[in-house]
């Protein structure tokens, strides 16, 4: 696992530049199986030529859904993250990946905490 993320990280940061300046808005051809998020990102960031920040920890355990069609990044973006509690916008020259969890959010729903 930890090679995973250090080969994820190498990838990313050895040539963030190439991949920000090829950052197309077209649509292209997608066909992605369900797999881990970190996966999908990486594959989203080679089909699209963008750079994708995102910080590893908020992808713990999260899968994304299959994906296939024509669509354009921010299609596959929104489609991959849909219901993942993490959301994704375009700051300058790539996307950015980050959470909708708030400090309060507590992993058992407050209608089950007893009062006593």
């Amino acid at each position: 696992m930890a090679y995973r993320i250090l080969a994820f990280f190498v990838l990313i940061l050895a040539c963030p530049t190439v991949a920000s300046a090829a950052c197309t808005r077209d649509a292209l051809p997608m066909s992605l199986p369900v797999q881990r998020m970190d996966e999908r990102l990486q594959d989203l960031a080679h089909k699209t030529g963008c750079f994708i920040q995102v910080d590893l920890a908020s992808l713990e355990r999260l899968k994304a859904p299959a994906l296939s069609g024509t669509l354009t990044a921010r299609q596959a973006l929104r489609q991959s993250l849909k219901g993942s509690r993490l959301k994704s916008r375009f700051v300058k020259d790539h996307w950015q990946i980050t959470s909708t969890r708030r400090l309060d959010d507590h992993t058992i729903h407050d209608s089950f905490v007893q009062p006593w």
